[in-house]
């Protein structure tokens, strides 16, 4: 067999074929806003672009991996990552890395970064001649997520876990009991006097109260000798729930103790002091369910119980306690036949530009009120719609009815409308519901990128699958996609970057004391400036929901929010009085144009 000698090339050596292209690509390369590094075959660094530099040094002659190897962490932040998977021997011996997430640890007084990176051998001839490295700093992305993931299970008032977790803690805590025995106890706290605070000092007062209720809880709850219980949370509102595990018999009425303990003496606000009570209300596992939602659903008819019988009491559930059950029942029978009577309408509620106030569309929003009887609220019967599978034809309902209000305003002059409808979870499931869409656009002939489909969080989470390919179905329509009351789920990147939405709309409680200057708000701005910020890097349309005061609408607007929605402009209203009111929004959107001098098209 003949001797077969081969030389493998420096890339030192390596001229791109025209040399003038040489200082393009070093203009290229510094003005990137990835790092990029190069490295030889013994994972020295030849060149490396200064946003490389600015997160790494001088790198010019270093060895990549022997100096920066030990300081990576997996994507847990805290796993070192194993010399083998160090990104730059990796791409040399012929691997690759795609769109991985790196922690660098921080050096003696300094700071940690996180980094995405993409790694790649440089191929010669079929052999590996070096590799490139090619990063982004994600720091602030990754605590802008981590900060959302912290969302999704606690509440930033007070600190408590939140509905999520908790059902997630009950549910551990049901399994554990029917293992070993025993029972659990599920308290539900309900504040009196609550809705009095928020109606007459202001949602900062409410905020204020509830997170002095909460400090008096974390207290109660601390003693060491308290020792079973399993969690508390806020639910939601001035709704608190409490779980404790029985194992002498004495640990509800030791805690029914500490509650009251709670409110015994009155809470400042605002230089005055106010009295609240509390009603509770308790179901208890096994007897009274075996499910978290039976649970949770019977500890809930004992609180209302209580509040009924003039609050400040406790009630334990009775299986008398069905009135509410039978009142559900009673409207999902008149539910039944709703449509066919004419008993839906819809309302409308007017979106605007933050920063100059032209009107840009409407949301659309179902109503129901039975003959002889009086409205329903939507909370109490789009649920029992839902539950019924009712949802699907007066979903159908709900989309026709907007396009053709939509084509009647157009032509009668109201402008280039963009109007948003909700999607229930079981819409989004329905096979038939793209043919829907198409079908009410067809018939009134809308063009598909004036309608605006709103789906919230929990839907995508039920099946992440499922929800890609029904929303890229309907993204290939040409409608909008926007995702629903974001920060109160799970709100997790992987979904705004994995679904095709275009508008992400941020929930009113973020909203509620921006601008505020009477009480510090770092935290809720911040949060705020986050999701502004998030939507921004995802080139997402954002929309803040629940705008109420001029100093909330200066904040947002300052701090660049795209769209907003809520009673500073309009209450949802009938077709007529929403027509007028988007008159009159564009009516004061041209005054202030010609104020400051600008052409009114």
């Amino acid at each position: 067999m003949p001797h077969t000698s081969v030389r493998y090339a420096s890339i030192h050596e390596a001229q791109p074929r025209d040399a003038g292209l040489m200082p393009i690509l070093r203009l290229v390369l510094d003005n990137m806003a990835e790092g990029v590094c190069v490295a030889g075959p013994d994972g020295r660094i030849i060149t490396a672009n200064p946003a490389a530099e600015a997160v790494f040094g001088p790198l010019t002659g270093a060895a990549f991996d022997t100096l920066f190897g030990p300081r990576l962490r997996l994507a847990d932040g805290t796993t070192p990552c194993p010399p083998t998977s160090w990104p730059m021997g990796r791409a040399i011996r012929g691997g690759v890395m795609e769109r991985e997430s790196l922690y660098l640890a921080p050096p003696p007084g300094g700071s940690g970064v996180w980094l995405r990176v993409n790694a790649r051998p440089l191929m010669e001839n079929g052999f590996s001649v070096g590799g490139v490295l090619v990063f982004r700093d994600i720091t602030q992305v990754k605590a802008a997520e981590d900060r959302m993931a912290w969302l999704a299970h606690f509440d930033p008032l007070t600190g408590f876990p939140n509905r999520v977790q908790f059902h997630q803690a009950l549910e551990r805590a049901m399994a554990t009991v029917r293992r070993s025995g025993g029972g659990l106890s599920l308290l539900l706290l309900d504040f009196d006097g609550f809705k009095e605070v928020n109606d007459q000092f202001g949602h900062a007062a409410g905020d204020e109260l509830l997170a002095g209720i909460a400090r008096r809880l974390r207290e109660a709850l601390s003693d060491a000798v308290l020792g079973p219980i399993v969690t508390a949370a806020r639910l939601g509102g001035d709704e608190f729930a409490i779980l404790v595990e029985e194992r002498d018999g004495g640990e509800v009425t030791d805690l029914l103790d500490r509650m009251a303990r709670v409110t015994a003496d009155p809470f400042p606000l605002g230089g005055v002091r106010h009295r609240v009570s509390v009603s509770i209300g308790i179901a208890r596992h096994p007897d009274h369910g075996n499910g978290v939602e039976e649970l949770m659903r019977m500890a809930d008819l004992a609180m209302y119980r209580a509040k009924e019988q003039g609050g400040g009491t406790v009630c334990r559930y009775d299986p008398a306690m069905m009135a509410a059950t039978v009142e559900r029942a009673r409207l999902r029978s008149l539910l039944a036949g709703a449509l066919e009577r004419g008993e839906f309408h819809l309302v409308y509620q007017p979106l605007t530009e933050a920063a100059g106030g032209r009107p840009v569309g409407v949301e659309a929003l179902l109503r129901w009120n039975p003959a002889g009887g009086a409205p329903v609220p939507p909370s109490t019967f789009i649920p029992l719609c839902e539950d019924s599978g009712l949802i699907l034809p007066i979903g159908r309902w709900v989309l026709e009815t907007a396009c053709r209000q939509l084509r009647r305003w157009q032509e009668e002059g109201h402008g280039e409308l963009e109007f948003a409808v909700n999607l229930s979870p079981r819409q989004l499931r329905d096979p038939a519901l793209v043919d829907n869409v198409c079908g009410a656009l067809a018939a009134t002939g809308i063009e598909p990128s004036r309608l605006v489909l709103e789906v919230t969080e929990g839907l995508l989470i039920e099946d992440m699958a499922f929800s890609r390919q029904v929303l890229t179905r309907l993204k290939e329509l040409g409608v909008r996609l926007a995702l629903d009351d974001f920060g109160t789920g799970y709100s997790s990147l992987s979904y705004l970057n994995n679904l095709p939405f275009d508008i992400l709309k941020m929930d009113g409680s973020f909203t509620r004391n921006l601008g505020d200057a009477g009480r510090e708000n770092a935290s809720g701005q911040a949060v705020a400036r986050a999701i502004i910020g998030l939507a921004r890097s995802l080139s997402m349309t954002l929309v803040a929901e629940g705008v109420e005061t001029p100093e909330q609408l200066a904040w947002l607007a300052a701090n660049g929010c795209t769209l907003i929605q809520g009673y500073l402009l309009g209450r949802p209203e009938a077709p007529q009085a929403a027509a007028a009111t988007l008159d009159r929004l564009a009516a004061e959107h041209a005054r202030r144009q010609k104020e400051r001098g600008d052409f009114v098209i």
